[in-house]
């Protein structure tokens, strides 16, 4: 992995810290990632797995897009969808997502995710199903509006 990438992710699982609340033992931070958005989700528990307080995500989301862009891999794409988890007083755990469906609640419009695919290309081999019928519906989308457009 690249240096500026373990340098990013050390400097958000540190403000993730900094913006737990007292009493926390454990920090969950989802991403969910695309060029046009970003959504995120944060829970802090005690060591009896209870309600810790809120967690401040304070310039995090900038942070994250740069380290999304520091991880594009060409042909492979961008990552989905991220977890960063902190336990006190051990190493965090950090997964990517590059592959399944990032599940967003609520949708996003297919054509999002073709700004994505612009943004960020993959290979056609990295283009799982799920992806590609859902480019394929924004695109049909795009031409149906550009058409309308036309016809006005």
């Amino acid at each position: 992995m690249d240096p500026r990438t373990d340098t990013r992710i050390a400097e958000i699982c540190t403000l993730l810290e900094a913006g737990a609340p007292a009493g926390w033992s454990r920090v969950t931070l989802d991403v969910w990632a695309n060029v046009l958005a970003y959504e995120l989700a944060a829970a802090a528990k005690t060591a009896e797995g209870g309600f810790a307080g809120e967690v401040r995500l304070a310039d995090m989301t900038e942070r994250l897009q740069e380290l999304r862009e520091q991880m594009y891999e060409e042909d492979r794409g961008a990552w989905l969808s991220a977890r960063f988890v902190l336990h006190r007083e051990a190493e965090p755990e950090v997964t990517f997502n590059y592959d399944e469906d990032p599940r967003w609640s609520p949708e996003l419009h297919p054509a999002m995710f073709v700004r994505d695919l612009e943004a960020f290309p993959r290979a056609d081999e990295h283009l799982r199903g799920w992806l590609r019928e859902t480019v394929e519906r924004g695109l049909e989308l795009q031409r149906a509006h550009e058409a309308s457009l036309a016809d006005q």
